[in-house]
């Protein structure tokens, strides 16, 4: 079992601090190394995600009528079948998972479509468990793992049929993440599409609202939220055509609560048991708190699907 997890008592307010189509192949300016706090939160936040989800699922789950709403692991099973299904996955089809963590929605996709899927990740341990988990599942000829940047990747050029991210591309940098949408573009073949969800700033917030931003960014390692769009405008100038968004901020409302109800599980256990949080795994929480917050902010942020399509040349 993880280790125990210390009282949470600071309230939310408290924990605050005061174009047309041009893609192509020429060579762009050297991107910056990892940011080593991406690779920090993820060794420090381990026994918290895996609470989270046994299987190693790193983000909100997906709910639809006919789903049970207290049945966590089947909407997080079913955001990964809402994003996919959108790239015609099947036998033969080449997937990439762009920022995969542990590798399972990787599995789940290579298990249900019979897909080929390479998965990148940037944390080392994340790769080695999910190569011992493809392999002791038997799908370790369907689910490639890599360890590396998934803004440069070693993957060549027009190889993938699709590519999907799980609220992962607010790893890239700036508000637009050029850098791996432009990776992105450049491993699919024309006509190949992608899938994507995250949260977006749909404006630039002020006050109270900008601390509570800057927190959420902070706690979970990002440089920044996407700017939703500067985003559009990116997928836009590295070749994606027919760009189609859906919110699904409501979507989301019935995982995230399972967000503070688990707190208070980890509180109880802690009371039990004693012990500590590492500074890194307090932030953490104070982000998925945040980020609940900031869920309800329809004027500021939304959940966000989006898909496109590789223009041909």
């Amino acid at each position: 079992m993880p280790d125990p997890v210390p009282a949470f008592s600071d309230s939310v307010f408290s924990i605050l601090p005061e174009t047309p189509n041009t893609y192509s192949l020429h060579p762009v300016p050297a991107l910056p190394a990892i940011d080593p706090r991406i690779d920090a939160h993820y060794h420090a936040s381990a026994a918290l995600y895996k609470q989270w989800s046994c299987e190693g699922h790193l983000h909100f789950g997906y709910w639809r009528w006919g789903l049970n709403p207290c049945h966590r692991k089947r909407m997080l099973e079913e955001l990964v079948h809402q994003v996919v299904s959108k790239l015609a996955p099947g036998a033969g089809t080449r997937l990439a998972d762009l920022g995969c963590g542990y590798g399972a929605a990787a599995r789940l996709v290579a298990a249900c479509y019979d897909s080929e899927v390479d998965a990148i990740t940037a944390v080392k341990e994340q790769k080695r468990e999910g190569d011992a988990v493809a392999r002791a599942q038997g799908l370790g000829g369907h689910v490639t793992m890599h360890h590396g940047d998934f803004r440069r990747t070693t993957l060549a050029d027009g190889c993938m049929d699709g590519v999907y991210a799980l609220e992962s591309l607010c790893y890239g940098s700036g508000e637009s993440k050029e850098d791996v949408l432009r990776e992105a573009a450049r491993i699919l073949k024309p006509g190949g599409r992608i899938a994507l969800t995250d949260g977006f700033l749909v404006k630039q917030p002020g006050g109270t609202r900008a601390r509570m931003v800057r927190a959420t960014e902070e706690g979970w390692a990002m440089e920044c939220f996407a700017q939703r769009d500067a985003f559009i405008g990116a997928m836009r100038k590295v070749g994606f055509e027919d760009i189609e968004t859906e919110d699904w901020s409501w979507r989301m409302g019935p995982c995230a609560l399972h967000g503070p109800l688990l707190m208070l599980w980890l509180e109880a256990k802690r009371l039990l048991r004693g012990g500590t949080l590492q500074a890194l795994e307090r932030a953490h929480l104070r982000s998925c708190i945040l980020g609940i917050a900031l869920g309800t902010q329809r004027d500021l942020f939304r959940y966000l699907f989006i898909t496109a399509k590789k223009g041909r040349p």
